[in-house]
């Protein structure tokens, strides 16, 4: 019998993903018990819970009643207030559209299809393909350099942090060098996005400086620096091949975009980019190391590609970086047996679906050769499904190749630790030493 009770379980908490990790146990009974849960808390502003696989393949495959512009994102009241307030006073300082949204995932079809293709061409295989060497050539670069850092700190019996010595580097570096932005600007952006995700970026806070001013500033610095980014690619005309180039002189309707709407373009893909992609190589080595058969596995077979490739799925699956995201119903729809009425709002849990026992079999056990791997680690399916998902893919294929051979030299000491984020519980620090 299990110890939960669907009145007072907790899955909005972000504290809590700090402490236990994902609530998978919770997850798990709700599945069985209520995989569509109406769930109202003092804290956050209610909504189905949705925690079985074919319901969110359901709530995805149906982007024209449940909708982004509404709700995308599942997080506290006071977190909600916070956003708008900051969103209002950034618009009126700015002289910007108060009606116009954040970024284009907040945006539905058509206007969303209009804007995502103004960059999708640049993210298919066929773009990637042309990049796959130098991607492969950056993370034997950045591997070796880790492996280095690791010797060293293993004979001075100190510790490694995985995290700021590989994981960030390829995901900001392949971003960065496709929006053309100076290699030099990397680490400060990386550093404000930190900040506004809610990783412990220590040395960016003034003196006194609570939170909330210090994530203020980091929004400001990072609009500026868009704002900067389109102004130089204005002057430099569309001649230029880098994505940040196409981006500020596409063509919608016949007009440019606007400054409001070409900063958010920018910062979503920068943020967007490198963010859960680095959880995901982070989270990966983590449950690699955790299960050294599979270590030898992949060091054994690093040149076979079919390998890499059901690894790196299952890596997606296992680690599931992107939490949850909502969307509103505007107009009453069946689903499961359950009616969710026009105007309510649904939270799909992804690394629930991703531990479903229906789609997957033995959910719990990490299995690199695992296939078929039908996991939602990209936001579900349809219209809004992730516009990086193959750079994800090809940056995590050449990460694991490059690590294949490290790997067997490494031992997890402490973490993952994880930001109270309910989005993206992103991974700050992995602890490692050599073996």
């Amino acid at each position: 019998m299990s110890d939960f009770n669907l009145d007072t379980i907790d899955i909005h908490t972000p504290e809590l993903y700090l402490e236990r990790g994902y609530p998978f146990a919770e997850w798990d009974f709700m599945r069985k018990e209520a995989p569509i849960f109406w769930y109202e808390r003092d804290e956050i502003a209610p909504f189905w819970s949705i925690t079985r696989h074919a319901d969110i393949l359901t709530i995805s495959k149906n982007a024209d009643i449940f909708v982004n512009s509404k709700r995308l994102r599942l997080q506290s009241k006071e977190d909600d207030a916070r956003q708008e307030f900051s969103t209002n006073l950034r618009n009126e300082q700015r002289g910007w559209d108060p009606n116009e949204v954040s970024d284009f995932i907040f945006m539905d079809d058509p206007r969303h299809r209009n804007f995502r293709l103004i960059s999708a061409k640049r993210f298919t295989p066929a773009a990637l393909r042309k990049v796959e060497g130098h991607f492969a050539q950056m993370s034997h670069d950045f591997a070796s350099e880790f492996l280095t850092e690791l010797k060293g700190a293993g004979k001075r019996g100190e510790t490694t942090d995985f995290v700021k010595g590989f994981a960030e580097k390829l995901p900001l570096a392949a971003i960065g060098e496709m929006m053309g932005l100076p290699n030099g600007d990397w680490k400060r952006l990386k550093q404000i996005t930190n900040v506004m995700i809610g990783a412990p970026e220590v040395d960016f806070f003034n003196e006194g400086e609570d939170r909330n001013t210090g994530v203020w500033r980091a929004m400001d610095e990072m609009t500026d620096y868009m704002i900067g980014v389109i102004r130089d690619r204005e002057a430099r005309g569309p001649e230029n091949d880098d994505l940040s180039t196409q981006i500020v002189h596409a063509m919608l309707d016949g007009k440019r975009l606007t400054d409001q709407q070409l900063q958010g373009y920018l910062f979503v893909i920068l943020a967007a980019g490198n963010e859960t992609t680095q959880n995901a190589i982070t989270g990966g080595v983590a449950a690699l190391l955790e299960h050294p058969e599979q270590v030898k596995l992949l060091a054994e077979n690093a040149d076979n590609e079919d390998l890499i490739k059901s690894c790196g799925e299952e890596i997606l699956r296992w680690t599931s970086p992107v939490l949850q995201f909502a969307r509103t119903a505007v107009e009453d729809f069946e689903l499961s047996g359950h009616t969710i009425k026009a105007g309510e709002d649904v939270g799909m849990w992804y690394p629930a679906a991703n531990r479903d026992p229906a789609v997957f079999d033995e959910p719990y056990n990490f299995d690199i050769t695992r296939t078929p791997n039908r996991h939602l680690a990209f936001g579900g399916y349809g219209a809004h499904f992730c516009l990086g998902a193959n750079l994800a893919r090809w940056e995590l294929r050449a990460a694991l190749r490059a690590l294949a051979p490290v790997l067997p030299q490494m031992e997890l000491v402490n973490g993952p630790e994880r930001c109270p984020n309910l989005h993206v519980s992103a991974i700050h620090r992995l602890e490692v030493q050599a073996a």
